[in-house]
């Protein structure tokens, strides 16, 4: 159990979070368990894409200002799990109490327990706390103290998602030179995120770039779908089953029929030939 939030924390960077769901879904039968675990489970649901799922979860912990979390030795790290899904759901008025949790650590490296397991800079959750706000400038500063002390303590894998974050922060932003610096990021968080095989921020990354190139070309999909989402429903359309989408993607067959549901509901389709009929529509398997 003392191995948990290592082993949690290990798959999520190398984009293998899904394998850990069944553990998960055990701990959060044990009643003890489960109170400690569901931020764990929300952040499970966000790398997934389960935005309702994410959302439940998320609810469970948000009422009262977040009042029911234990002020306990993983209370700051709970914040932090709670912040990041806070950031992934555009929950503007939460994000603003979470701000305020987390401010006084801003200048510190978060740890669940006794340095069980790290979560990097505070600023780098500050800093998507602040960028959800729209709090541009502040965001900014939260995401160059995060890197500055990612750098300085040699929490790698928290310095390439502090980049990829900082630089999608700065796509949002759209400030004159922004775009420049963005991509700088990027490309530092690729390198990073290969080398470390940290496969879930390394698609993320290449999503960025592939946004960030050719004047945004992929920055408004149809229904507001994701590039993976659109990857997705290309080999939907092409009648793949969810176990060949899952091998051709190297994700797991429940990854993919989350997102398949997300598809279906976007583009108000009730079956797999009604969203490939909306991605013919709409000019997706061209590109």
């Amino acid at each position: 159990m003392r191995r948990a939030p290592s082993m949690f924390t290990i798959r999520r960077q190398q984009g293998r979070l899904h394998e850990v769901a069944p553990v998960l879904a055990q701990f959060m039968q044990n009643r003890a368990l489960g109170a400690t675990w569901w931020p764990g489970l929300a952040i499970l649901h966000c790398e997934l894409g389960a935005r309702d799922e994410a959302r439940e979860a998320f609810e469970q912990l948000a009422a009262g200002g977040f009042a029911g979390l234990a002020r306990d030795a993983i209370w700051a790290a709970s914040i932090a799990y709670l912040a990041e899904v806070c950031a992934w759901l555009g929950d503007a008025p939460r994000a603003a109490t979470l701000y305020e949790l987390l401010l006084p650590y801003a200048e510190r490296n978060i740890v669940f327990g006794s340095h069980t397991a790290s979560f990097g800079a505070a600023g780098r959750v500050l800093g998507l706390l602040a960028a959800t706000l729209q709090r541009w400038d502040a965001a900014e500063r939260h995401f160059e103290r995060a890197i500055a002390l990612d750098t300085s303590s040699g929490g790698k894998p928290w310095l390439a998602r502090s980049r990829c974050d900082f630089a999608a922060m700065l796509m949002q932003r759209a400030r004159p030179g922004d775009r420049d610096r963005a991509a700088t990021l990027l490309a530092a968080g690729l390198d990073d995120s290969r080398r470390l095989g940290m496969r879930g921020v390394e698609q993320r990354v290449l999503e960025l770039q592939q946004t960030l190139c050719g004047n945004g070309r992929h920055a408004a999909r149809p229904a507001g779908l994701s590039e993976r989402e659109v990857q997705v429903l290309r080999l939907v359309a092409a009648g793949s089953t969810n176990q060949q989408i899952a091998d051709a993607l190297c994700r797991s067959a429940s990854t993919i029929a989350i997102h398949v549901r997300n598809i279906l509901d976007k583009t108000q389709a009730s079956n797999r030939a009604e969203a490939a009929a909306f991605a013919v529509r709409h000019g997706l398997l061209r590109d």
